[in-house]
């Protein structure tokens, strides 16, 4: 048997995900997969032994790419107010610069395919680690306020998901005046 070509496998997500794009995640069909990405349709199975598996494989993979750069820029020194801030500014970044990433998983978790396994669970929990520590460290210094993180960590990402469909919509960067009142307003959910 062959090995795993990974350079292959990323073709086959990324053209998966922008069939989903365009079709939905009910559109997709391995065979138009296949013919997208140049490969055999059987070279897709060596990959991923089912439609289930492959939209398993690109949750964790997309997951994994679109918080990639949550920490780009913030340093250890940082106040976690100001850590929190350039993290949300990287998220925004991301969902502006790839919508299809959103859109993704606005389907996937109201989907049948949805399923957390320990897998994605791990997953997620390291995707998300550097958003728990900096929240933590601010309830350990009583900065933040002392909830259940999960609570704060999705108002944050709820509100950043939004205000990127504006951006989105309106085909308008945010201003950096709008920007300043939206982590204002976001600040002051999560502040103590």
């Amino acid at each position: 048997m062959r090995p795993r070509d990974e350079a292959k496998e990323t073709l086959i997500l990324n053209t998966a995900l922008r069939l989903i794009t365009q079709t939905g995640l009910a559109g997709l069909k391995m065979a138009d997969l296949a013919r997208e990405a140049g490969v055999a349709t059987g070279t897709v199975y060596i990959y991923f032994a089912d439609k289930p598996a492959l939209i398993a494989r690109l949750y964790t993979y997309l997951l994994r790419h679109s918080l990639s750069d949550l920490t780009a820029g913030i340093l250890a020194t940082d106040p976690v107010r100001v850590q929190i801030q350039k993290m949300a500014r990287n998220y925004l970044t991301e969902n502006t610069e790839h919508p299809e990433y959103n859109a993704f998983f606005e389907q996937y978790f109201r989907s049948p395919f949805y399923e957390e396994t320990e897998i994605s669970q791990a997953e997620e929990q390291s995707a998300l680690q550097p958003i728990y520590d900096i929240v933590r460290r601010g309830q350990a210094e009583t900065i933040i306020k002392e909830v259940n993180p999960d609570l704060l960590v999705t108002l944050v990402c709820g509100m950043l998901n939004e205000l990127a469909k504006q951006v989105l919509y309106t085909k308008q960067p945010i201003s950096e005046a709008d920007w300043t009142t939206a982590f204002s307003v976001l600040w002051d959910g999560i502040k103590r």
